[in-house]
């Protein structure tokens, strides 16, 4: 990751190395505001879940932790490396709240951390969740939170995915945050592709954690169907925009 990260810094730009109005923009109000949305009975809830001593069962359904592999797991050690931190969660919100996105689909809500900072302005949300103890921790927190529009499922991404396809969804945001696998990744990506519009913004997480994320990544960037991507490196985003010419931005943030 250390390569990966370094060829990032080399490569990143800011607004004046941006030739795109819309990732300008983008930039402008989502990159450069980098404290705005900060939610602080968010980080509160993350504070309490760091200082937690309770452990779960934890069912793991896709490539696993780095950090741990235990069956059981403590829920502070899970805020601290699976939990979405403020400067990420940050740019969810503004992001929502700037662009007006009203429906959003998380794969992966792990405690819902990111969830509730994706919720902050939205109408409409459906996360998912493989492990039932993490799930029933994150409904706890949303609760806590006052968030009510969030609507969890419980199950293995794929097959959650395909019974979402039935109900023919369209969402403005699609957030993948599971599994970290090459082949799970890319089957995300088309549900995606398959149930946004030309405006649905994209989010890909953990986009350099292994060798095959890193290549999902370049898959994605390079599919046809694709007009923008934007490189945060934790992060990457992709719009279709088909009115837009094809580019690739690697941003500083």
């Amino acid at each position: 990751m250390l390569k990966a990260y370094l060829k990032y810094r080399k490569a990143r730009v800011n607004a004046h190395g941006i030739h795109s109005p819309f990732v300008f923009e983008f930039y402008n109000e989502i990159i450069k505001k980098h404290k705005a949305g900060i939610d602080p009975d968010i980080e509160a809830l993350r504070t309490a879940l760091l200082k937690s001593k309770k452990k779960i069962r934890f069912d793991e359904l896709g490539a696993g932790s780095k950090k741990e592999n235990q069956a059981e797991r403590a829920v502070s050690s899970i805020a601290k490396h699976a939990a979405t931190n403020s400067k990420f969660g940050g740019l969810l919100a503004r992001l929502c709240h700037f662009y007006n996105v009203d429906k959003v689909l998380e794969v992966g809500a792990s405690l819902g951390i990111g969830t509730a900072y994706l919720a902050k302005h939205t109408n409409e949300i459906v996360t998912l969740e493989g492990c039932s103890e993490v799930l029933e921790l994150a409904k706890e927190n949303f609760k806590t939170l006052g968030y009510n529009q969030i609507e969890t499922r419980l199950g293995e991404f794929t097959k959650s995915l395909a019974e979402l396809k039935q109900e023919n969804k369209i969402f403005d945001l699609i957030y993948i945050d599971g599994n970290h696998q090459l082949e799970p990744t890319l089957a995300y990506f088309e549900f995606a592709m398959n149930n946004s519009h030309d405006d649905t913004f994209i989010i890909l997480d953990d986009i350099y954690w292994s060798p095959e994320m890193e290549m999902a990544w370049e898959k994605i960037k390079a599919d046809e169907r694709i007009n923008v991507s934007i490189d945060l490196f934790r992060l990457g985003i992709v719009c279709k925009r088909p009115t837009q010419r094809k580019q690739d931005f690697v941003v500083k943030f």
